[in-house]
């Protein structure tokens, strides 16, 4: 029994739409009505060309030749065309306003294309039934039956109601005049069959269309959607951002000039994601978005990258910063609540725009440069964008877009530090240094352009340009008889991303027969990670190749001694941080004594770096440290001056012999 119920309710339901009475979108309802617009354009014109034809052709007898026609049969068909005009005109003018959207209300339409329809047959029976009584053909319903049914769509319901019903009318009317044959019978049954069947077959071929239109334009709007929406957190990306900002840029310059662009950093996210979890860490961000967007509703909001966002911000009826500032303690209060223990916070760089031709981009980039300004500054949250600051970024910019340019022009020099024994200061190597002499800024220190290079991914350049100016100093050595002494040098984490530094060397270290013994590959603590296993994995490869592997600056990250365990070092170089302030700070020796005996436990030689006094060197001497470098025997030089005093003996050189 509810097998046949639901067979009968399915069969109801098919019939139904067949019928078009049910089972149809909104959106197919707005296709047929656009598409009947059109429609009704075409039929419209056809229909009073046709007609003014009539009317002229009329007119031109009536008055040439009135003795033709009977002056009623005038009269007659002067009001039937002129009627059938005037109703195809309002049908072109509501046509054309539905599609120039003047007019939206679709029933309006419906019912006149109904009312269009009856009067398009009726004209078509009046002329023809005329037709009929003189024994001719019944052309003019068929036309208009065609025009009115075959060009315009129709529910089945509507056109087979339609159709049949005027079919049937036109042979009552007739028959009753005088009786149809058999003959005359089946061709309107033919034709009525033909009309019904492509009223019906194109409503379902639109009804497809339509679906395939819906479904593309469904896809389309997806699409744009996701071109302009973060994945991760749902607000906008940098292309809805841009897009924002160019239309406030482009309707109004004093509404553009009004406002800040602000730069959001959450601080210690990573620390947060590694606790709870990528899952967990993606819907805090996903919160932490939506609050930035409540907070500035109605303001240009987008995540820019990672843990940060931009908003273009309105400031306050005074012109200045405080009401976004309020905003923004707001926000940074429900971040550092999340989780107390891991010390979340936010710092807030601004920019205020000069004109209306400021970079959308650019002007992001000056606050994110305002926000890394203060991010190692405690209780300083938020930071305006300053001529200072301008000129660092400047700077920045320059580093950026220059560090090709110095390479190729030599600005980049090598200068090389001496490193000693510390049981006899004899020289045992150097670190290798890059210096920056430009001719614009003169000498650069390197931490005002290795930071750079390192946030940009530059820095592989830099480094290989290093170990290769290196290698090529090695060889000048030997071939002017001049002692050679290992060389460490520095590589950065991008390094390993960037380049395969394992070819590297083998180009200019073990193809040019430098011997692995003279390069020292350093990798500084902070940029280790046990997650980075590639990093991990080359260093191992390189371990097997009999290079020996320094780990740079121990003691300034966080994890040094997890790491210890993780990476396989020949050598620990102690930071200079441990030597500041050595002779006022009583717990500078029990720490770098630990570290040393730490060293030795686990098979790892030791290197202290910043020695700069006596005390300092003989306290280092006295508990086992292998190896100094600091000012105490020398400053870093280039290869002019390192060669000089080999010659002359201003190092303790052991015996070569």
């Amino acid at each position: 029994m509810d097998k046949a119920k639901r067979f009968f309710k399915k069969s109801l339901r098919n019939i139904l739409k067949f019928l078009g009475i049910t089972g149809y979108s909104d959106s197919f309802k707005k296709y047929v009505d656009r598409d009947n617009a059109r429609s009704g354009i075409l039929v419209s014109s056809i229909v009073m060309v046709l007609e003014f034809y009539m009317i002229c052709y009329v007119l031109y007898h009536m008055l040439m030749d009135s003795k033709i026609r009977s002056y009623a049969w005038l009269i007659q068909h002067l009001t039937a065309y002129a009627v059938f005009f005037l109703c195809a005109l309002l049908l072109y003018i509501f046509s054309y306003n539905f599609l120039k959207n003047r007019m939206t209300n679709r029933w309006i339409g419906k019912i006149y294309m109904i009312f269009f329809a009856v009067v398009a047959l009726a004209f078509g029976i009046f002329i023809s039934y005329l037709d009929y009584q003189k024994g001719e053909h019944a052309l003019a319903f068929i036309t208009v039956e065609i025009i009115t049914m075959g060009i315009m769509i129709w529910r089945p319901i509507t056109s087979i109601s339609l159709v049949t019903g005027s079919f049937l009318l036109f042979y009552f009317i007739c028959d009753s005049s005088i009786s149809a044959t058999y003959a005359t019978q089946m061709n309107l049954f033919t034709v009525w069959l033909a009309i019904l069947i492509t009223t019906v077959g194109r409503f379902h071929q639109k009804a497809i269309e339509a679906k395939n239109a819906e479904h593309i334009e469904n896809m389309n709007l997806y699409l744009s959607q996701v071109a302009v929406t973060d994945e991760a957190t749902g607000i906008g990306n940098m292309l809805a951002f841009r897009n924002e900002v160019g239309e406030i840029r482009s309707k109004s310059e004093a509404d553009f000039l009004s406002r800040n662009f602000l730069f959001l950093d959450i601080l210690n996210f990573k620390s947060y994601n590694e606790k709870h979890g990528f899952d967990e860490g993606t819907r805090f961000l996903n919160a932490i978005a939506h609050t930035i967007k409540y907070s500035f509703a109605g303001e240009p909001v987008a995540r820019f990258s990672d843990d940060h966002f931009v908003v273009f911000a309105k400031r306050d009826a005074l012109n200045s910063t405080a009401e976004l500032e309020v905003k923004l303690a707001s926000i940074r209060r429900k971040i550092m609540n999340s989780d107390p223990e891991v010390k979340l916070g936010l710092k807030v760089g601004s920019y205020t725009p000069e004109d209306v031709l400021c970079h959308t981009i650019t002007a992001c980039d000056f606050a994110r440069y305002a926000c890394e300004s203060i991010n190692k500054k405690y209780g300083v949250d938020f930071c305006e964008y300053t001529t200072a600051s301008a000129e660092d970024f400047a700077r920045k910019q320059y580093v950026i877009n220059n560090i090709d340019r110095a390479i190729s022009q030599g600005y980049i020099q090598i200068y090389y530090q001496p490193v000693v024994l510390a049981k006899n200061k004899e020289l045992c190597g150097f670190e290798a240094l890059a210096r920056w002499i430009d001719p614009n800024y003169g000498f650069m220190p390197p931490y005002t352009f290795i930071p750079v290079l390192e946030e940009y991914r530059q820095i592989h350049k830099l480094d290989a340009y290093v170990l290769q100016e290196v290698c090529r100093d090695i060889l000048n050595a030997r071939a002017k008889n001049v002692p050679v002494f290992p060389v460490s040098v520095n590589f950065s984490k991008i390094d390993f991303e960037l380049m395969n530094i394992e070819e590297l060397l083998e180009v200019y270290v073990e193809k040019q027969g430098i011997g692995k013994e003279n390069i020292h590959i350093e990798v500084t603590e902070s940029a280790l990670s046990e997650d980075d296993r590639n990093l991990r994995e080359t260093l191992h490869r390189l371990k097997t190749k009999d290079y020996s592997l320094w780990l740079d600056d121990f003691g300034s990250g966080y994890s040094g001694l997890n790491l210890l365990k993780e990476f396989e070092f020949d050598m620990m170089k102690i930071d200079m941080a441990f030597l500041k302030d050595f002779a006022s700070s009583p717990k500078s020796r029990p720490i770098l004594k630990n570290i040393i005996t730490l060293a030795k436990d686990i098979g790892m030689h030791t290197l202290s770096e910043g020695v700069e006094t006596n005390e300092a060197f003989d306290f280092l001497q006295e508990i086992g440290c292998e190896r100094i470098q600091g000012y105490l025997f020398g400053k870093p030089m280039p290869r002019e001056e390192v060669i000089e005093k080999i010659q002359n003996s201003s190092f303790i050189l052991p015996n070569l012999s």
